[in-house]
């Protein structure tokens, strides 16, 4: 039995599932022009940019085709209710669900993406709905159902000959609609929300106006098996017509669709399907049987003519009953319809020879394009976008590292008289360090293979500075333990407060003081941001000391239950030409377990530009949010000034260093408390590094001898013990 859905169930783990990350990263304050969208993608996400090179373009649809997957596999997880799902990209081969994984298109297009959303979230619900061991089992040529179909057909037509491969595949015909039609009623009943994404999806490949007008004007309505299967695949379009073939109305009646939550198991359907079965073949005389001929041929008899809004045997009203239930959808994927194709182009041939219009042979071929076009559709065979093996494992990388671009710069006017510019680039955000990641060499040199320094630990004799900084943050822990003591000091014979007990007797002796006051200390929960100077000047020895000390700090708060401790590394991602700032969070405590981090620390690495301020920007709002309720310090370790260009900004000099402390303002005036301190290895222009870095952090940015790595230690020691 497939699962029982709920949706109530559902959006209590929507949280859970989401973790923040339903925003492309292209969200603007401006209206959308994706309707069913419009809540977590905007204009901006499917925009083309022709400013941006080829190689730009190239890493900006990267994380594009991340957030589209991350934000699709959301509401797959949603419908189906497990977390073991998992959407992918098309690499080449058709489309489909086998219970396990979602099957897309990495087509970025405004036509196509409610459509693909739609396709997505419908057979996420076939995961969630449809029983696939029942399906399997019963489609077997060996089956118990199968065989009473085929002894049914025998007895009713012992002359023709019955094969199992034949009869399982019309019955698969029918369960898949019949399945379909089942499980989007639950969706439509249970999720209305969804809806405009499966009128995208039938829309796009059921409700052609070429199919309508087929309905209209009697088209395929000869008494075969695959004529029924036409009509009875459009039973939603509003302008079906049940009179097109003589048992078309009965087996309307079978299906039931506006009852057809009865069905609450692919078992049931099946049944369903088996009827079905039998009414087609009696009308058509069996599957070996002659078709054709009689009530039903080309359009039907004037009698039995009953268009949508004419009466007659209640269709109009059992029309209008569906196109409200269903919204008007057509049918819908992963129908595997069998029959002939019809997408010949005998029309143009006869239109070449002057016996049809030009006209009318057309429309003929366009129907038939509909028609074949609906047909792949329920063959599984959409055509899809594909990715390369290395296209893909760079999107998956983005998604599982919940990449974004966030645009930075341009919030702070240039008026310093320099030649450097003040418009706006997009910074790249990463999140946590994962080895399809690493593999996927998306952060180039920022980024290494961590088991291969291990190697060079030992082989080369290698500075481990992350046991080092896990041996200096313990001890650092057990000093700050202290902090997850609630206080509590009493203090008697005060003058106010509430009566001792004790003390009352000494009233009579002329002591009033017999009053007691209790005084309760609380844990403010502390959360600490780290951010370390990435770039290609900090590598070496003032690396390995400045993550020794991020490490430490990192180990100290694991051992403290009020403490988080994040740790950020800036730096640059891709080369000149096809690079943006990087903010890559590689350990949060709120997620991330320390001991998992100790082993992937030695991933990060120094390379590429500063490009400060920028990479403060982009997580600001993040920052910001993080520091309601808590006791917020953000530490800076860097050893220069900030510079960074790319083909839409050149950043440096006066201007970054003013955007730098724009930033740095916006943190302090939401009660974030900032420390940053100046690491170098030399005395070469410390004077006028001094002054710059103390006009951007402030006069307590601190000037730090790498060498001297107790004067940092004590720096921060000073910042955790005064609130002990």
């Amino acid at each position: 039995m497939a699962k029982k859905f709920s949706t109530k169930t559902l959006t209590k783990q929507v949280n859970k599932w989401t973790s923040g990350y339903y925003s492309s990263g292209y969200k603007s304050p401006y209206k959308s022009t994706y309707s069913n969208s419009s809540f977590w993608l905007d204009d901006d996400f499917l925009a083309k940019d022709d400013s941006l090179s080829i190689k730009e373009k190239a890493t900006v649809n990267v994380v594009k085709l991340a957030a589209y997957k991350r934000a699709i596999g959301n509401f797959v997880r949603i419908v189906t209710n497990k977390d073991d799902i998992k959407v992918m990209y098309s690499s080449g081969n058709q489309s489909y669900t086998d219970g396990k994984q979602v099957v897309i298109s990495a087509k970025l297009d405004e036509k196509e993406f409610d459509a693909t959303v739609g396709l997505a979230l419908h057979e996420g619900s076939h995961i969630a709905l449809t029983d696939f061991a029942v399906t399997k089992t019963n489609l077997l040529t060996s089956s118990s159902f199968i065989e009473r179909m085929k002894e049914w057909h025998t007895n009713i037509f012992p002359g023709q000959v019955c094969d199992g491969y034949d009869v399982a595949a019309k019955i698969k015909d029918l369960v898949n609609i019949i399945e379909d039609r089942r499980i989007d009623r639950f969706v439509y009943d249970s999720a209305p929300g969804y809806q405009g994404y499966y009128k995208a999806l039938y829309d796009k490949y059921f409700n052609a106006k070429e199919i309508d007008e087929a309905l209209l004007n009697g088209v395929k309505c000869e008494r075969t098996w695959d004529d029924y299967i036409f009509h009875i695949v459009n039973f939603a379009n509003p302008n079906r017509q049940l009179n097109s073939l003589p048992a078309l109305k009965d087996i309307w009646d079978t299906i039931n669709i506006r009852d057809i939550s009865r069905l609450k198991s692919t078992s049931a359907v099946f049944e369903v399907a088996g009827e079905v079965f039998k009414t087609i073949c009696n009308d058509i005389g069996g599957l070996d049987g002659i078709q054709g001929s009689g009530p039903g041929d080309g359009q039907p008899e004037e009698d039995d003519k009953t268009n949508p809004g004419d009466g007659g045997d209640d269709v109009a009203d059992i029309n209008e009953d569906v196109n409200d239930e269903m919204g008007g959808a057509g049918a819908d994927p992963n129908l595997d319809m069998q029959g002939e194709s019809t997408s010949e182009s005998g029309g143009d041939a006869q239109a070449q020879q002057g016996k049809v219009d030009p006209k009318q042979a057309k429309k003929a071929k366009d129907l038939a394009d509909a028609i074949q076009k609906q047909k792949d559709f329920l063959d599984g065979k959409i055509k899809k976008k594909s990715l390369s093996k290395s296209e893909a494992n760079k999107v998956n990388a983005a998604a599982e590292s919940n990449m974004t671009l966030e645009s930075v710069g341009g919030d702070v006017p240039n008026d310093t008289g320099n030649t450097y510019t003040g418009k706006s680039t997009n910074c790249t955000v990463v999140k946590g360090i994962n080895k399809t990641l690493l593999d996927s060499d998306l952060l180039g040199s920022q980024a290494i293979d961590p088991e291969d320094y291990k190697k060079n630990i030992t082989k080369y004799n290698y500075n481990d500075y992350v046991a080092e900084g896990i041996v200096l943050g313990t001890l650092l822990g057990k000093r700050l333990k202290t902090r997850d003591e609630d206080r509590t000091l009493k203090t008697t014979r005060m003058e106010t407060g509430r009566i001792d007990r004790r003390l009352v007797a000494e009233l009579g002796f002329g002591n009033d003081h017999v009053f007691t006051q209790t005084i309760h200390n609380t844990v403010t929960p502390s959360l600490i941001h780290i951010s370390v100077d990435a770039s290609g000047s900090m590598c070496g020895s003032k690396w390995q000391a400045s993550m020794k000390t991020a490490i430490a700090i990192a180990k100290a708060g694991s051992m403290i239950s009020s403490m988080d401790v994040v740790i950020s590394a800036r730096g640059t991602m891709g080369n000149y030409g096809n690079q943006t700032p990087l903010m890559w969070v590689v350990y949060d405590s709120r997620k991330d377990k320390f001991e998992q981090f100790r082993h992937k620390a030695y991933a990060v690495q120094a390379a590429g530009s500063t490009p400060e301020g920028l990479c403060f920007q982009a997580v600001m709002k993040e920052i910001i949010a993080s520091a309601a309720g808590k006791e917020m310090y953000f530490i800076n370790i860097s050893d220069g000034e900030p510079g960074y260009s790319d083909t839409n900004i050149q950043y440096g000099g006066d201007y970054a260093n003013k955007h730098t402390k724009a930033q740095v303002d916006k943190m302090r005036k939401n009660g974030i408390k900032v420390l940053s301190y100046f690491v170098s290895d030399s005395d070469y222009g410390m004077d006028r590094s001094r002054v710059r870095f103390q006009e951007m952090y402030g006069k307590n940015a601190e000037m730090i001898d790498i060498n001297n790595l107790t004067q940092l230690s004590m720096s921060l020691n000073k910042l955790f013990i005064r609130n002990v």
